[in-house]
């Protein structure tokens, strides 16, 4: 019965892993889609506050499930009614705080980022209206948590592209009759308010109801303890760039950076998207069938470092001909950042799957300790920056060397729990740089390639790169593929 049931998780494993790339793949495409639309709408100005509203939106989003997610999968009890309904009230009173929270701060962050430009001072009416995106998604159904539990996958990813359609739907129409970026507030707040209401159409269970039980809340906030900080701490390491750049540079060449930190990022969303959907939810069930966490990990680690790998080293040597491609000289420079945070997005990556072996542990306090040494490392090599006016490029290379110190810091504390993934980790990325310096070779170095039309060049280095990784899709992603539809 217990092989019957491992065989069972892992088959739901492998399919909710494949429906979160393919949500992912589907989510990127629509965002970068509506990227270059805007960027073509709006202004580069534009752009910057797009990037400081983003990062509110991150917070309040990442703020308002302080815990309760990660409780709800984690906890013993997460499928006992008192329990997910006393998670649900949490949420529920967590999403009105955070919300009167963000409108308290929207006049002295206005005031702070005016100070450096004046077109900042917008943030004074675009923070309120998108902090109601925070009030929204404290009302979304329990049902969420309960299919997060029961790796439901397939549903939330639907639910999820649906969302997501509309949003861009939604927001470039907007964008078009306003030309503003108040269109991107209006258009997240309506967003918000279709997945709340999709929460409770599409997802099976019992209805969410008011319920604070005293040891499910105490339960609760002990493991959420240390998730609080942690969230916190993942918000700002993600963020902390945008947030410290947009003060210290004109928002017109923030906006720039804005753009090419927008596209290392899709590194970072799905190996978080694969943690938190798919790997965290494995693990905690391994643990609770009495399964070491040493094989689940062993099991995952070399797909998500083989995906991660191909995509950075496709953002490195694409990037000059993508923004070629896809946007005007407004924003050259941004070929310039996208390689540097590309590489800071593939350590990102490695922290991903020890942080989903640190949360179904209960070890939340070292998920906590790594992003805290993410931002002490930024917050400490940003001191040459400000001592010597460093150039915009050397900013992005300080925001990549600090997501090395958190891959270094997860992967110490992860051999502590005898989680031993060095070879591997240093394997790809010999292959990283392998495949940068000869996709990079190909594209400038050989006339033929250099003056072809940007289109062509993407394609080129495409079909170079997949040849590069086929060894590495054969021996690591076909067997998933193989098992998975048996």
């Amino acid at each position: 019965h217990a092989a019957g049931a491992h065989t069972n998780l892992g088959a739901r494993a492998k399919a909710g892993a494949a429906w979160t790339v393919i949500g992912f793949g589907a989510g990127q495409v629509l965002r970068l889609a509506a990227n270059i639309a805007l960027a073509a709408i709006l202004f580069e100005e534009a752009f910057a506050l797009m990037a400081i509203v983003a990062a509110v939106m991150q917070g309040l989003a990442m703020f308002s499930d302080i815990g309760l997610k990660p409780s709800v999968i984690q906890n013993q009890r997460g499928d006992q009614a008192d329990f997910v309904h006393t998670a649900w009230t949490m949420q529920v009173i967590r999403g009105g705080v955070l919300f009167l929270a963000a409108v308290a701060l929207a006049w002295p962050m206005a005031a702070v980022y005016g100070a450096n430009d004046p077109m900042a001072y917008e943030l004074r009416w675009l923070m309120p209206i998108v902090a109601l995106t925070a009030l929204v998604d404290g009302f979304q159904s329990s049902r969420l948590l309960t299919a997060a539990r029961q790796m439901q996958i397939a549903r939330m990813t639907l639910l999820e592209i649906i969302v997501q359609v509309t949003n861009v739907l939604m927001m470039l129409w907007l964008a078009w009759v306003m030309r503003s970026v108040y269109a991107l507030a209006i258009a997240a707040v309506l967003s918000s308010c279709l997945k709340m209401a999709l929460s409770y159409w599409m997802l099976p269970g019992a209805s969410s109801r008011f319920r604070l039980e005293p040891a499910a809340f105490r339960s609760i906030l002990s493991f959420g303890k240390w998730i609080f900080l942690s969230t916190v701490l993942a918000f700002l390491s993600i963020q902390i760039d945008r947030l410290v750049f947009a003060g210290l540079y004109p928002l017109a060449d923030f906006g720039v950076y804005s753009i090419a930190a927008s596209l290392a990022m899709m590194v970072g969303v799905l190996a978080g998207s694969l943690q938190l959907t798919v790997i965290f939810p494995w693990y905690s069930r391994m643990l609770d069938e009495g399964h070491p966490l040493e094989e689940a990990f062993r099991r995952t680690r070399a797909p998500i470092l083989v995906m991660s790998t191909y995509v950075c080293c496709l953002l490195i040597v694409g990037a000059d001909s993508f923004f070629e491609l896809a946007y005007d000289d407004r924003y050259a420079k941004a070929a310039v950042y996208l390689p540097i945070l590309a590489v800071g997005a593939w350590f990102s990556s490695l922290e991903s799957m020890y942080g989903a072996a640190f949360l179904a542990s209960g070890r939340s306090k070292w998920v906590a300790m790594v992003g805290g040494a993410k931002v002490i490392s930024f917050l400490l090599l940003l001191v040459p920056v400000l001592l010597w006016d460093a150039p915009l490029w050397i900013a992005a290379l300080i925001a990549s060397v600090s997501e090395m110190a958190r891959a270094g810091v997860a992967q110490l504390l992860g051999r502590r729990m005898g989680l031993k993934n060095l070879r591997m980790e240093t394997g790809m990325l010999f292959v990283l740089v392998l495949g940068s310096v000869l996709g990079l070779a190909f594209s400038t170095q050989m006339a033929t390639v250099a003056f072809l039309h940007p289109i062509w060049r993407l394609a080129m280095l495409g079909v170079l790169m997949s040849l590069l990784f086929l060894p590495l899709f054969v021996r690591y992603l076909l067997p998933l593929v193989r098992r998975s539809r048996s």
